[in-house]
């Protein structure tokens, strides 16, 4: 069967196996019931430097937790779905076509992923880019997360998958904890530790800041994409680059072509100014047209472009480590 990519504000993937919907489209519907995300990192400290294998076994607990969850609000919906007086019967109850709108057997149950490179880094010293081994580590465990995932489906006839989880604030909250708690997460943080603007990476990707260009972190990022069924994302954070628009055809063609990226954005900055409502194509603390302080600043957070003045400490931490790599299209060949 063919898949399809339902897109909304994450994106969900999904083999279609109902011949039903293939006669009416109409009927296509699906659920993402909830996203409960893996602190990959912490997983690693428990096990410890080298000790890949005892790493397997703690991914292995976190994932029980994950199914757990799963479980639990599962029944706690069913009954909010369950009748008439129930708050969520409107979306429970058969519709006009047979079907309920929302039904809980054929929902996908998401597991997040967070920190991958971080993970991989404390296990063998090198992030994902460093190195062969590196990456390769890196795909063992999410391949092993994967089967893991398919596995759980099969016992407890639900669909589980891996997504990239967007993580807006996981991504602090897991390494303010871990910091607190795990003295050697020190050594793997990304982001500014005394401005407390550190973070773990986002799921799945190369850090930030990773001197790398464009074209090899797509290339090395969507060597995943296969297994992350619920969402992925690569990012390219142009900032203040206009890139041709040819620029930009060649690369999406040949990512298309050549990978097996799922999704491919390109992210650029802007500065709006309340007083003479004008836009820069960057972020300044000026607006260019009337020299007002009185501005904000829009960028892409994580799938959506929204406020900056709005984002945690953390991810303006990863905003300045953006800045730092190298996304530039304009000399990008795949």
């Amino acid at each position: 069967r063919d898949e399809v990519t339902l897109s909304a504000c994450c994106r969900l993937r999904t083999a279609i196996q109902d011949n039903y919907m293939i006669q009416h489209p109409e009927s296509m519907r699906f659920c993402g019931f909830q996203n409960v995300s893996i602190n990959l990192p912490q997983c690693a400290y428990k096990a410890g430097r080298g000790k890949v294998d005892a790493l397997y076994a703690h991914i292995d607990k976190a994932m029980d937790f994950v199914i757990k969850a799963h479980h639990q609000k599962r029944k706690f919906i069913a009954r909010l779905l369950s009748g008439p007086e129930m708050p969520l019967w409107e979306i429970g109850k058969t519709a006009k076509d047979g079907r309920p709108y929302v039904d809980l057997d054929k929902c996908t149950y998401i597991i997040g992923i967070l920190g991958l490179n971080e993970c991989v880094q404390h296990l063998i010293g090198k992030e994902l880019h460093e190195g062969d081994d590196a990456l390769k580590l890196g795909l063992r465990i999410v391949s092993y997360m994967y089967f893991r995932a398919k596995e759980e489906g099969k016992k407890h006839n639900m669909k589980f998958s891996l997504e990239e989880s967007p993580a807006e604030s996981a991504t602090r909250r897991m390494a303010k904890i871990d910091m607190r708690t795990y003295p050697q997460a020190k050594e793997v943080m990304k982001g500014n530790l005394v401005n407390d603007e550190y973070y773990y990476t986002n799921s799945i990707h190369l850090r930030a800041s990773a001197p790398v260009d464009i074209v090899t972190r797509i290339t090395l990022q969507s060597k995943f994409h296969t297994m992350i069924e619920s969402g992925a994302i690569i990012h390219a954070f142009v900032g203040e680059e206009r890139p041709p628009a040819a620029s930009i055809m060649n690369l999406v063609r040949k990512t298309f072509e050549r990978t097996r990226c799922a999704q491919l954005t390109i992210s650029p900055e802007f500065t709006v100014c309340n007083s003479c409502f004008k836009t820069s194509p960057r972020l300044v603390a000026n607006c260019e047209s009337c020299q007002s302080t009185n501005v904000y600043g829009v960028t892409r957070i994580v799938g959506y472009f929204s406020r900056v003045n709005n984002w945690n400490k953390s991810k303006l931490g990863e905003l300045a480590d953006r800045h730092r790599g190298n996304y530039k299209l304009a000399t990008a060949t795949v």
